[in-house]
């Protein structure tokens, strides 16, 4: 019975101090009103994971709106301070490194240091954590 209750606190304990983190949970970033990235940040207690999707945006004429998306697990995730750096794999497994900088209480700044159509680093995205 002793060795439930510790596990129980052990628990309890854990899960608070995840729900705590202010990095933790999910992350809406937009782009001219439509979503351009959603970024999932978990906390196990021995190590961070989640995922990031960016969405493919598409402006015909008649404004801007989602056509699809593309979903990456979080390499070597790292919390340091109040940056999170991470990186996903993109064509050829290669690594595209990025960094999600928290600006405020459940506010962020996501930087990636690929570069987009056109050349040139594609510019930060306003992030919210919406849970």
């Amino acid at each position: 019975m002793k060795s439930r209750a510790l596990t129980l606190i052990a628990g309890l304990a854990t899960g608070s101090a995840a729900a705590e983190s202010p990095i933790v949970g999910t992350w809406q970033g937009k782009v001219d009103g439509v979503p351009a990235v959603t970024l999932t940040v978990k906390d196990d207690g021995a190590a961070w994971s989640g995922t990031i999707v960016f969405y493919k945006i598409l402006d015909d004429g008649s404004g801007p709106r989602v056509t699809g998306k593309d979903t990456s697990v979080l390499v070597n995730p790292k919390l340091e301070g109040k940056v999170l750096s991470f990186q996903v794999k993109g064509q050829n497994d290669t690594l595209i490194g990025f960094r999600m900088e928290l600006t405020g209480s459940g506010e962020g700044e996501l930087k990636g240091k690929a570069t987009q159509t056109g050349g040139g680093a594609p510019p930060p995205v306003k992030m919210t954590r919406e849970r």
